[in-house]
């Protein structure tokens, strides 16, 4: 922590152990911040810490330009995307012989893995999981998982596409964590439709406040489907990296 006058001008820490955390009192005063990093870094080199990352608010210039000018490199940037329901949504519309059912426990763990980890791939971003890393990841073994509300997109025995969503109660949001379809099932309006299918369990429930985070850069154009919906973007933060062993 600093402090100038007795009060409070900043602070940091190293979140998880590689992600570098800054708080400025003064936003502006990118020279504290560049002490306060310059700490954090030497921090982690002790630890020996191979590459820290970091997330930085679009609205946040003065962290921006000190990431940027200390050999940090940004390749990510993701929007939080939200919607109020205040009514009803819209029905979604299914093409046959696409229907749509509730995830059941005990049978559909592969493949929604599967079906999931499969359309992953066109995120530039992505990192392979194995099953167990991803039921980790979902949150599969956590008390907040309900799979009433995760949703899968069926083509006879096959999952084309999913929507696995959470409901956060604390703030009594939903967040859609993972919309997926598979590559041999798009263009044909499933994600969409199973958008739309979660809005409507969600607004049956009573949760009107609805939330997910998206590549802004996109391959496949994810905040126009979004958009379509009523989605409007809340927030933009960069993804900031750096190799402490150059």
């Amino acid at each position: 922590m600093a402090y100038a006058g007795g009060q409070l001008a900043g602070y940091a820490e190293l979140r998880d152990g590689d992600a570098p955390f800054i708080y400025l009192a003064e936003r502006n005063n990118i020279d504290l911040g560049f002490q306060l990093l310059m700490i954090l870094e030497e921090i982690a080199r002790e630890r020996k810490v191979a590459e820290l990352s970091t997330q930085v608010s679009a609205k946040n210039p003065t962290l921006l330009e000190l990431f940027l000018l200390n050999g940090y490199h940004s390749i990510l940037s993701f929007l939080i995307m939200e919607l109020i329901l205040e009514e009803a949504p819209a029905l979604p519309e299914w093409t046959e012989p696409i229907c749509v059912r509730t995830f059941s426990p005990g049978q559909d763990e592969q493949a929604t893995f599967q079906a999931d980890e499969e359309a992953a791939q066109d995120k530039g971003y992505h990192q392979p999981l194995d099953f167990d890393a991803w039921t980790k990841r979902m949150g599969m073994t956590l008390d907040r998982f309900d799979p009433g509300l995760w949703f899968l997109a069926c083509d006879g025995d096959e999952v084309a596409g999913v929507a696995l969503n959470v409901h956060q109660l604390e703030s009594e949001t939903a967040w859609v964590d993972h919309l997926s379809v598979r590559r041999a099932w798009r263009k044909r309006g499933i994600g969409k439709a199973l958008l739309l299918h979660s809005f409507g369990e969600f607004y049956r429930r009573g949760i009107r406040r609805i939330k997910l985070s998206v590549d802004s850069k996109s391959l496949t154009n994810a905040p126009h489907l979004y958009e379509s919906v009523g989605m409007k973007t809340v927030q933009h933060y960069h993804i900031y990296k750096k190799d402490l062993q150059v």
